[in-house]
This record gives C-alpha cells, structure tokens and sequence, in this order.
C-alpha cells in the first residue's frame, strides 16, 4: 500500500502539468453510463440505478455439485464460525441446506446493496422464469413472495404495490414480442486483413554450430554417424567390460563422473558408489553389476599415457592441472567446408565435408585439457566397444566417426588459448599433442593400450584457425570459460595459466 501511495505521488508530480485535462476529462465521464457489479457497488451512490438482473438466482451450492461448502449447523439453530466442506457424509443432505440457506441470505445482501444505492429512482427489471417443475428461487423472489405464484399471481403483486404507495412504486408491464426481427453487430471499421508481404528472404547461414553438426556433413563410408560425443556403436561382447551397453546412457555416466570426482580418487578406489548410481540414474544405465562402472574407470586413470613416461597417467593428474568440459566458442566468418577438406585431406582419421555454407560461432565441450611436465594436452573419453584396440583398430575407429575432424578442432582451440594465456609460449615446447581414451580398451599394465595419440602439426592448425579468425568485430571466444557459462574459476587453471 505504502508502495503504491508512493508511486501514485510521483506519478501526480510528474504529471502536474496536465491536471487541467484530468478535470476536464472527469466532468465529461460525470455524465456517462457506469456498468458497476453488486459488489463493486457497496458504499456508492448515484443519480438513477438500473438492476436489469436481480431475477436471476445463483445455484452456487445446488444439489448436483459434490462439494458442499457451509458454517456448521448448531444443534439449538443457528450457525457457528466453523466452515466446512462435505464430500459426501451421512449428513450430506442437510449441509446442503444449510449451504443454500446461507446462499440465499448473501443474496438477499447483495440485491439489498443493489436496490439502495439510487439517489431519486431504481428501475427493476422482473422476469417470470418459473418453469412448471421449478420455482424461482432468486433474492428478489423470497422478497416479493413469488416462490409459488404463476405469473397472474406474480402480475396481481406487482400491480398492488402501486395502489399501496404511488410516491414509492411505478408497475409497467413490457410486452415482448417472440419474433426476432433483428441483430446487432459491430460495423467493420477496417477492411480485409492481410499479411505483411515479406521483401526479403529469410535464409542466412548464420547458425549456433558444433562437432557435431560438422561430423553429420561426412561424407561417411560406413551407415551410420554418432549423434554425439557419447553415442558409439555396438560390437560383441568380448569381456566384462564390453558387457557395458553401449550408447549414450554409458558415455554420459562415464563423462560425468571423470568430470566430477579427482581421478586420484577412482585410483585409490574410493566409494563412488553414490554418484555412479545417481548418474546411472540420470542417464536411465540400468546394470546388473553397477561395480563393472568403478572397474572402468580405475583402469582409465592408471592406464599410462605414454610409452617413455608411465607416471604420465590421469591419476598423476592434480585438479589444479586439469580443465574438465572446458567450453570454447570460434568465431566462423562465412566459409564453405571444402576448405576445411583442402586443410585436412592427408590426415588418416579425417573424413571429407560435403559442400556447406556456414558462418556465426563453433561451440563445444573439451573433455580435458590439463598440463603434465610443461607440455598441455587434448584428451577426450571414448566409451566404443571395439573387436580390438590395436593401433590399426583405433584409427579406423577415429576415422569411422570423424573424431579427427573433433581433436583438430580442439587443437585450434588449445593452441589459441595458449597463445592468449602463455607469455613464452611456443608450439613445440608446450603443445603436447592429442590422447583420445577409449576406456574399454585400456590396461595398466600395458602403456598406451586403448589410447589414441597424435600430434598435430602446427602449419595445419595455423591453416585451420585462420578459418575462425575475427569477423565484423566478433572476438575469438577461445577464454569462453572465463566469460561465458564458466566452469572454472582462477583458481582451477593449469599451472602456468593463471
């Protein structure tokens, strides 16, 4: 309230200047026909009222409603300030009552508001609506006795209360004829409607693009393409492991929960328990033997990822070292794809686009990007069940789903971010290349087994983030995770980035 008087006050002050208009428009609506409810009507006065329907009665609480609502009878008569509602009870029948008997007294308040607010003279409208089967029940008929009359019973009331006093009543009977001789309806005041006509074409090749909107456009050899970074395809089962289903539901439990516990955790077998069923849940992986989950990743992030270091393992990873799900938007001027095919036509897990047009921005999530031994490298999770995971199978593999076309990207983003981020940096003392990890396959015991590994060449990934440089003073929104739907805070860099 006090809000409102506030705002009232200054909006008065700042229309002071046009008080003269207010008053004039308030003298020209003294005079005009107000259409105001009973209710609305309490406490008002005015010149001549009109109460075209106090013949009419409300059925709020009638027989065929089944929730009665009624203040509780008293067994000496009257009523109690206790409301209830009956459902159905064995006393059903008399709350009914009770519920009509209270409607009819609120009516009975309302016609009374209706009929006592004219200054000098109330026109009352009746209209006989007793059917043989039913009385009127309104207010204004229990006032005028007309529950049981017909309507020569009700004319002879009417006409009587003249006779009683003239100065007080006026009867006029209105004969209505039963001919509809006509309707109103609201002229047109405009012609036919029609839609704008457009003028230009609507098609642009703007778009919110990403990895996977790019992989669709592969000119694939085999049937089928993942829909995203965790829908691989299935094989035979060939092990415990394998007995995983695979599809997205295994990806997405298997993403989340390399992104969310410390890998030394998982090493050192803690209780995942409650977050690996949560995510299973999430995901809808139903398991027979939720412990095959644990085993998977235990053997993911102590699997070495290097042939010459075997303390190079995730477990080795600290948090401070690593960026999980690290988002990243590119920049694209418009550019047709082939160009992305001339760049990339000699590498052995790269499938050639077919022609498109694009330009707006290139989204997406690195799995992880982390910092071991003064090098940064790109690592991505796999959950495909492969016949095998010799070196032959893995880049088949990569090639089959165009994950080359995935890590390149990444490598542009990687790249770029440690150029923006590194003051010394230089390509071939801290780019450490590329891990694609294809958990089903890995062995601890066996360095590099289940792992992809390349190491992008920088004339290529100088080529390929010439494509997404700076267009009409769009930024390369490669510190996306500092500025938009950030993962990370400053104290979550890799060492050296911060």
């Amino acid at each position: 309230t006090l809000n409102w008087l506030k705002a009232a006050i200054t909006k008065a002050q700042e229309n002071a200047g046009s008080t003269e208009n207010q008053q004039l428009r308030l003298e020209s609506d003294a005079d005009a026909v107000k259409i105001i409810t009973m209710h609305r009507a309490k406490g008002l006065e005015y010149p001549v009222v009109f109460c075209p329907y106090l013949w009419q009665a409300n059925h709020r609480n009638n027989s065929l409603n089944p929730l009665v609502v009624c203040h509780l009878p008293e067994t000496g008569g009257g009523t109690t300030n206790r409301l209830i509602v009956d459902l159905g009870s064995a006393a059903l029948e008399k709350h009914q009552t009770q519920a009509q008997y209270e409607e009819r007294a609120e009516d009975l308040r309302l016609a009374y508001v209706a009929l006592t607010r004219a200054k000098y003279r109330c026109y009352v409208a009746w209209a006989n609506v007793r059917s043989e089967d039913k009385a009127n029940d309104s207010a204004l008929a229990w006032l005028l006795d007309f529950a049981e009359q017909d309507f020569s019973g009700q004319q002879a009331v009417l006409q009587k209360l003249p006779q009683q006093d003239e100065q007080a009543f006026a009867y006029r009977l209105l004969e209505v004829s039963d001919t509809i001789t006509g309707n109103y309806q609201q002229p047109e005041k405009y012609g036919k409607l029609l839609a704008k006509k457009r003028r230009r074409s609507l098609h642009t090749d703007w778009q919110m693009s990403s990895y996977t909107a790019l992989s669709a456009l592969s000119s694939s050899e085999t049937p089928e393409l993942p829909e995203d970074k965790a829908r691989e395809g299935q094989t035979q089962i060939n092990n415990i492991i394998d007995a995983l289903p695979a599809g997205a539901h295994t990806g997405n439990v298997v993403h989340e929960l390399l992104e969310n516990i410390p890998f030394i955790d998982l090493a050192n077998k803690l209780d995942i328990s409650a977050l690996r069923d949560k995510a299973c849940k999430r995901y809808g992986l139903k398991l027979d033997q939720s412990e095959i989950i644990d085993h998977l990743l235990h053997k993911a992030v102590t699997t070495p990822l290097s042939l010459t270091d075997t303390k190079f393992c995730l477990m080795n990873l600290p948090d401070s070292a690593c960026l999980k799900e690290m988002p990243f938007y590119l920049s694209l001027p418009s550019f047709n794809t082939q160009k992305i095919n001339d760049i990339l036509s000699d590498k052995p897990t790269f499938q050639p686009l077919s022609h498109k047009q694009m330009s707006g921005f290139l989204t997406g999530f690195i799995d992880l990007i982390c910092e071991y031994d003064g090098r940064y490298y790109v690592m991505d999770y796999k959950t495909n069940s492969l016949p095998d995971y010799h070196t032959d199978t893995l880049t088949h593999a990569m090639r089959e789903h165009n994950y080359g076309l995935q890590y390149w990207i990444y490598s542009v983003v990687l790249h770029r971010y440690l150029q923006n981020r590194l003051a010394d940096y230089n390509f071939a003392q801290h780019f450490g290349g590329v891990r694609y990890l294809f958990v089903r396959g890995m062995k601890p015991d066996i360095a590099m087994s289940g792992v992809f590994q390349d190491s992008p060449d920088l004339t290529a990934i100088e080529a390929l983030a010439a494509l997404f440089k700076e267009s009409q003073n769009l930024p390369l929104l490669l510190d996306a995770y500092m500025d938009v739907g950030s993962r990370a805070t400053q104290e979550q860099l890799p060492r050296g980035l911060r």
